[in-house]
């Protein structure tokens, strides 16, 4: 537990100034939101939305830059003499993982803060559950099917490029995992298709009663019911990670042990 903890304060060490400035960045996406200044509500909002979504994308691209510096250091033993022992190539991977997955998880609430002050701006009063899902539900599940993949596809990336150099520069091996990228996507897309919606759906937005006066009958009958979302690609996606993150220690345990 001791070496975790010192691990996880070491990721802290390593990418803190990423860290910060992700969520320094947030208010300078709330700014980007204050200067849209268009009269029509509905292209207002809209714009919001895109930036919203932006910032999301952001991100993800700054958390996976974050997570996939290694800096040969499978191979150095650099924090050996820190930990007094090898430390466990799991616990390396776990501890990066998880700092990555913190501060992750504090950015996409914020995100959904955004979105419920975008809401609001529009005249759109969500009840408790609805925030609730805005703030927590959607973020947690966008979360854990897109950011973990990324994340764990990132480390798992970088940890076999630099473990297991082909030839001097590491970016051989990593080419034949990128180039592969396309393929696997598609072919885990396909598969997530093909059983979605075979257990109960989630329900989400429910309480967006207040679009009533600004939708047609049938966009309302589907937002006051909610919106059907399908539970398995999340559980796929997380069991994907779950493989990754597992095989990038293994490849991190084999090489500092």
């Amino acid at each position: 537990m001791k070496g975790f903890a010192t691990l996880l304060w070491l990721e802290y060490r390593r990418s803190r100034v990423w860290a910060a400035a992700l969520l320094g960045s947030l208010g300078f996406w709330f700014w980007g939101l204050n200067q849209v200044t268009v009269t029509d509500v509905g292209e207002r909002a809209g714009i919001r939305v895109a930036i919203v979504g932006i910032a999301a994308l952001v991100g993800i691209i700054v958390l996976c830059f974050m997570i996939g510096r290694i800096r040969g250091e499978t191979r150095r033993g650099q924090y050996q003499i820190l930990l007094l022992t090898p430390p466990s190539g799991y616990l390396h991977v776990l501890a990066r993982f998880l700092f990555a997955l913190g501060v992750a998880i504090v950015y996409y609430v914020s995100i959904g803060g955004l979105l419920w002050w975008v809401a609001l701006q529009a005249g759109i009063h969500p009840d408790a559950g609805s925030v609730l899902q805005l703030l927590l539900a959607g973020p947690f599940y966008g979360i854990g099917m897109i950011l973990v993949p990324f994340l764990s596809w990132t480390l798992l990336l970088m940890v076999f490029s630099s473990a297991y150099r082909l030839s001097g520069p590491n970016w051989i091996p990593g080419i034949v995992m990128v180039a592969g990228t396309p393929f696997l996507l598609r072919w885990i897309g396909d598969g997530i298709i093909s059983v979605s919606y075979s257990l109960p759906t989630w329900r989400m937005y429910a309480g967006l009663t207040a679009l009533a006066e600004r939708f047609s009958p049938e966009e309302l009958e589907i937002t006051v019911n909610g919106v059907p979302v399908a539970q398995e690609p999340l559980w796929i996606m997380l069991a994907l990670s779950v493989v990754m993150l597992i095989i990038a220690g293994r490849i991190w345990q084999e090489v500092e042990g």
